[in-house]
Order: C-alpha cells, then structure tokens, then sequence
C-alpha cells in the first residue's frame, strides 16, 4: 500500500510539473518536434499514416500528438499532454504487474522509472540540459520493452494461487507487443525474441503463450481498424525503410558499442553464476545466462539501429530479473542471516547502478526544463509568436550550448522565412507539400495538408537504395515547399537529388518564390 500510494504520490507530482511547464524549451534537436505535430495534423484533417502519406517509423508518436491537439490545442504543449497519458499508463501498468513478482520497493522504483522514461523531455543519450522530443518513439519502445520483458521473464510469485490475473497479464503482453510495433519496428522485433524466449523458459504455459499471441493479433486488428490503416500500406512503408537501411554503417556502430559496453557483461554473468549455485536450480542455470544475454545484446543492437548516444534503460530489466531472482532463493534458503543480507545488497546494487543514471538524467531534464521557464531563460522566433506554434521556445543565444548555437539560428530563421512566404502565397485552393526533414508550416498557420509526401526526409527512410515513387510523394499537391540552399540545388536536401535526379526535373515545376533557405514550387495541373 505504501508502494501504490508513492508511486500515485509521484505520479501526480509529475502531472502537475508537465502541466505547468506545458512546451518545454527545446535546447537540442529542434528540428524533431515538428515532425510528430505534422503527422498528427495530418490525422486531424482526415489523412492516414502509410494510406495517405510515407512514414518510416512507427505511428504511435502522432496519435499521441494528436490526443495531446484534442486536449490543448495544435501546438509543441500537445506533445506534453499526450505523453503524460503514456506515462500514467505505462507507470501504473508497470506497478499493477510488478505487485505479484517483486519487493514493493522494487515495485514501485521500476514503475517510476518506466513512467519517467515514457515521458521525459530528453532524447536517451543526451545531456539533462538538452530539453527535446527528438526520437521519441525510442523512449516508448524502451518504456513497453521493459514493460513486456517484466511480464515474461518474471513469473508471479509461486507462493501466489493462480488467478485471472495470469491471463490478464498474458492478453497486457500481446497488447505491448503492438505498442512496440506502432513505436518502431526494431523494437517489435526484439519484443517477438523476447516472446519466444520466454517460452523457451516455460513461462507462460503452451496455452498461456498462445493467448498471449491471440490477444496481439485481436489488439493489432483493433488498431488497424480504428486507425483506419491499411495492412499492406504500412507492409509496404516498412519494406522501403528496411531497403534504405545502410547495413555496413549499423554493423560498425554496433562494433563500437560492444568495445564500450561488453565489459559490463561479465558483471551481469559473475551474479547469474552466483544465482546458479543455489541447489534447487542447476538445472535451469543455462537459462538465466541465455535470458541476461538476450537483454543485454538486445540493448546493444537497438542501440545501434537507433539514432542514439547512449543509455541503456533495458540493463536495469536485466538487474531487476538478477535481483528478483535472488530475493526469491534467500525467502526459504537455509545460508545465514549475513549471507543473505549480502546477496541481496549486491543485488540491488547492481539493480540501483543500471536503473540511476537515466532516472535522474530524466527527472534533472524536468528540473531544468522547469528552471528555464520559471526563469524566463527562452525566446520565441517573433513570426512564430502569432502561429499556433507561439509555444516553440527555445534558449537565447547566450544559454544555448556552442555547436548546437548555428543549427538553432538557421533553423529559427528557416522557420521565419517559410511562415511568411506561405502568408504571402497562400489561399484557399492551396494543397501544400512539404520535402524537408520536419513540417512545422501548416500546423503553424492552419493549412490543409496535400495527400502524400512524407515525414521526416531522412536519408534513414528515402535514398538512392530506395525510396517510394516520386508521384506518391507529390500526391494532389499544387504547391511544393522545399530547401533551396546552393549546397543541395533546386529544392532537393537529404539525398532527394540521388534518389529521385531526372524524376524531379520532369515534374517541370514552376519557381513562385525563393528565399534564403527555402523555394515554394508550384505544380502544373498537367504534372505526369
């Protein structure tokens, strides 16, 4: 009870720190907010991700923002509101499972860590002071993959009579597995390897396994149908992803992780041979090494397939498991009092050692978010401040870090100069698409999106491997807003030019405007 009440205690602590501070100060990838309002916009004008445009990555990210626009209004504050919802269902989900397989202590700091991974305003792997929203979708991976791995591989506790609750849990397992899907599509991978592990280890039962498996189908149908997203579309988004995927690059940066972290792994394995010596299990002891491995290598290579610095939230399930799993020998071992008491210590230790440095990483992006606010330490790009995009702040120059100072300034001024170039060309008729890497454009000032074009232009999504087809991308478009710096050449940035070359001179576009950093196309009515 005195776990449940700390946690609801935290919980609304955090809701009200996030209701307060509403948009953060963006100090770091700034360009990443724009792109989930973009796809929630989009949802908000009747499109559909993967039917009506290209995304590479999962979706949950915009239905989120799109809860948050339901909830404020079209602005940086609605990626805020739609991930206290996230945070409050992962965190109390998270406590809800782990009350029948570990110490309330345990309990109720994983669940708090679950919750603050859910929602901080840090990219993993980023300072404290770099308050963003970049890669989101990482976070929410992280946050159900802990989730999901807490069901699997931590069986309720013996002692415990079966129940309901065994098959509840099971169907909350298939549901996370969907969750990882519509998060990011690594991440449902490692979630289905983790799946067959656990049956591996025989928990859960045959039948239990099966239904969990059902319950995923039944919540992916579910999700389908109410998002309205055709199967073969999104199939069809995620086979152009996997092509445009650099293979040799993803191998190298997972080399570099295993020089830097692989050390730590002969911890994890000298406290699952400890777990081994108990006598009651020298049968089993091949599995804890298989399943400790897993979470680590696991970690390694989501890592590496992400756009990621570091962190490695998944060790603490790891830890979690080793400590649960020698809380459970010591309850009816016969070792003495002080060989227990260090058993467990070291335990927990290790447990608190994978699980503090994100957790606080996550509550001091809070503190200093809050900090900036409170302090005035923010601007507002001054055509931003009458857009519905008022709320995107960022520091003033002078707090800003160094090498991230020339990224804010270009991007601020790119921002200022689309906004009034739009105001000057824009009209009714006007269906806009925008070839940048972010669209912040037409959830500023209210502008219906034109079917197709795509979020995010990344050279991870469309490149010369592949790409979809040009006129999917141009879709019912009139207009076509674009980067027009001399560095990339008629409006094409993020190895468009590679991926597309004659395709785009065909279009026969014609110049309306062209500014410092940007050009606004229009598209002839007899567009091929």
């Amino acid at each position: 009870m005195l776990a449940w009440v700390l946690l609801a205690v935290s919980l609304a602590l955090l809701v009200a720190a996030f209701s307060w501070i509403g948009a953060p100060v963006i100090g770091k990838y700034m360009r990443d907010a724009p792109m989930y309002l973009d796809g929630a916009w989009r949802i908000v004008n009747g499109q559909t991700p993967h039917k009506d445009f290209y995304v590479y990555f999962g979706d949950l990210p915009f239905y989120v923002a799109w809860l948050g626009m339901k909830l404020g209004h079209p602005g940086i504050a609605a990626l805020t509101y739609g991930n206290i919802f996230v945070m409050l269902g992962a965190g109390l989900a998270a406590m809800a499972i782990l009350r029948r397989r570990t110490s309330a202590l345990y309990a109720c700091l994983f669940s708090l860590f679950i919750a603050l991974l859910a929602v901080a305003p840090r990219a993993l792997g980023s300072p404290y002071y770099c308050e963003c929203y970049a890669m989101i979708y990482n976070r929410y991976g992280e946050a159900f993959l802990a989730l999901l791995g807490a069901i699997l591989f931590l069986p309720p506790d013996p002692a415990l009579p079966r129940s309901w609750r065994d098959w509840v849990e099971t169907a909350f397992a298939g549901f996370c597995l969907v969750l990882l899907l519509f998060s990011k599509l690594n991440y449902f991978v490692v979630g289905a390897g983790f799946f067959a592990i656990s049956c591996l280890r025989g928990w859960p039962a045959f039948k239990q396994a099966l239904f969990g498996l059902l319950s995923a189908c039944f919540f992916f149908a579910l999700a389908l149908t109410l998002t309205k997203i055709p199967l073969s579309a999104m199939w069809g988004d995620f086979r152009i992803m996997l092509a445009a995927q650099n293979a040799h690059s993803r191998a190298l940066g997972l080399a570099s992780l295993c020089r830097q972290y692989l050390l730590f792994l002969p911890i994890f394995w000298l406290m699952v041979w400890e777990i081994s010596r108990n006598k009651k299990e020298p049968r089993t002891a091949w599995l804890h090494f298989i399943l400790v491995t897993a979470i680590f290598g696991s970690e390694l290579l989501l890592v590496a397939t992400n756009t990621q610095l570091g962190d490695l939230p998944l060790l603490a399930l790891a830890a979690l498991y080793i400590a649960e799993t020698i809380r459970r020998q010591t309850l009816d071992a016969s070792d003495k009092g002080l060989v227990i008491a260090l058993r467990n210590a070291v335990a927990a230790l290790l447990f608190l050692a994978c699980l503090i440095p994100v957790f606080f990483a996550d509550l001091s992006s809070i503190s200093h978010s809050a900090s900036m606010l409170a302090r005035g330490r923010f601007v507002t790009p001054k055509t931003l401040t009458s857009t519905r995009l008022a709320d995107f702040r960022f520091p003033p120059l002078n707090y800003t870090i160094a090498e991230f100072a020339p990224t804010q300034v270009k991007f601020t001024e790119t921002m200022d100069e689309g906004i009034a170039l739009l105001r000057r060309h824009s009209d009714p008729a006007m269906r806009l698409a925008v070839f940048l890497f972010s669209n912040p454009y037409q959830v500023a000032l209210g502008l219906p999106p034109a079917e197709g074009g795509a979020i995010a232009w990344s050279l991870a999504g469309i490149n010369q491997r592949s790409h979809p087809p040009l006129k999917r991308l141009v879709g019912d478009a009139t207009h076509i807003l674009a980067s027009g710096g001399p560095d990339i050449g008629n409006g094409m940035g993020d190895g468009f030019k590679a991926a597309y070359g004659a395709q785009w001179d065909d279009l026969h576009l014609e110049i309306v405007e062209q500014t410092e950093h940007l050009t606004l196309f229009k598209v002839p009515s007899n567009k091929p």
